[in-house]
Formats: structure tokens, C-alpha cells, sequence
């Protein structure tokens, strides 16, 4: 390969307009623009000085390594960035309901065993994914990959109206439990129990143009 062929990876310019891109995401604007726009600042003489020093000396063959350099800089950045802001954002709005393969009857039951050792914590939270299995088996709900749980309540919802705030008061009670803010009691088994009793008896809406009971 020619010394003096285009360098086959981005340039520094695009490099910074790769992360730029990224991190222009809403997602990461909810903290405020500030610490963004020095962050780029950073970035921008960071990649510039790489530029500069290696590219500069070396001609075209320090142009490749200063871009890779660049790249590897972003990319290291940016995974160290965006990856707890991910997470965070997820742990915000609530992250997948499921996490196994059990079915509403295995799940019903494992819950129904952690009732009897009154241990509230996983009964009320695998009788709401019984619960939500249940209603998935009626096609109230659909299980789709990262399903949350105040996702699911509002979908059943949408079906089973007159039970809307008894299945948004259960979701919020799984997610607290689940991220440590809500403590389980008998009282949140008790109150999901009684909802799955009362979803399994309940006759859906049809259609969102069916009007309610």
C-alpha cells in the first residue's frame, strides 16, 4: 500500500463526529447540557492534540495511527460514559419483567411456595409475573423482549379498564420491590393475588372502540 493513499480508517474529524452523534442522544441530555459540552471540548483537543503530534510528524502513515488512536479513545470514552448512563436509565424506567423461561402455572406456584414461608419479597414478585403470564395466555398482553412491568400493567389496562389502577398500583409495587425502594409485605402479595383473581374472571375489551363495562 502507497504511503500516500487515503488512510483507511475515519479521520479525526469524523471520529469526534461519531461521538458527538452518539452523545447528542435525548437520553443523555437529561442531566443537563453542561457536563456534555465540556466533555466535547475534551474531546475535541484530545483528538486534535493526537492529531497534530503523530499525523504531523509522520505524514500520511501517522494520520492512519493518529485516526486509530482517536477511534480507540472514542470508543473507550464513550463505553465508559454511555454504559452507566444505560444502565441508570434503565434501572429508571424499569428493566425487563422476566427473566426465566417458567410459565404462569410454575410461576403462580413458586409464588404461592415463597407465600407459605412468608417470604414476600419473591412471592410478590413472581405472583405479578404470573399474573402478567396469564394474562398473556388470554392475549391481554404481549411478552415482548424487555416487556416492563409498567409496561405490561398499562397494556392490560387498555383490555381491562375497570382494573387499571389496581394493576398500576402492582407494578409499582414490583419495581420498588425489585429496586429496593418499596418493602415486600403480605400486603403487596396480598393485593397482587387478589388482582390476578380478579383479571382471571374479567372479560376483556375486544377493541379499544368496545366500550367499557
Amino acid at each position: 500500500m502507497s504511503l500516500d493513499a487515503p488512510p483507511l480508517g475515519p479521520d479525526a474529524e469524523t471520529a469526534r463526529r461519531w461521538a458527538a452523534d452518539e452523545l447528542a442522544k435525548g437520553e443523555y441530555q437529561e442531566g443537563g447540557s453542561s457536563w456534555l459540552d465540556s466533555f466535547m471540548r475534551w474531546l475535541g483537543e484530545l483528538i486534535d492534540g493526537i492529531g497534530n503530534g503523530i499525523g504531523g510528524a509522520t505524514g500520511a502513515t501517522g494520520t492512519i495511527v493518529a485516526a486509530a488512536i482517536a477511534l480507540a479513545v472514542v470508543a473507550l470514552v464513550v463505553w465508559l460514559v454511555v454504559g452507566p448512563m444505560r444502565r441508570s436509565r434503565a434501572r429508571r424506567t424499569g428493566e425487563g419483567l422476566f427473566d426465566d423461561a417458567r410459565d404462569a402455572a410454575q410461576l403462580e406456584e413458586a409464588a404461592r411456595e415463597a407465600a407459605r414461608a412468608r417470604d414476600w419479597g419473591p412471592a410478590t414478585l413472581d405472583l405479578y409475573r404470573a399474573l402478567i403470564a396469564h394474562l398473556a395466555q388470554r392475549d391481554v398482553v404481549s411478552l415482548t423482549a424487555g416487556l416492563t412491568a409498567a409496561e405490561a400493567a398499562a397494556e392490560a389496562s387498555r383490555a381491562l379498564p375497570a382494573l387499571a389502577p389496581r394493576l398500576q398500583r402492582d407494578a409499582d409495587a414490583f419495581d420498588g420491590i425489585r429496586y429496593g425502594h418499596v418493602e415486600a409485605s403480605e400486603e403487596t402479595y396480598t393485593h397482587v393475588s387478589e388482582t390476578l383473581a380478579a383479571c382471571l374472571h374479567a372479560r376483556p375489551r375486544l377493541t379499544a372502540m368496545e366500550p367499557a363495562p
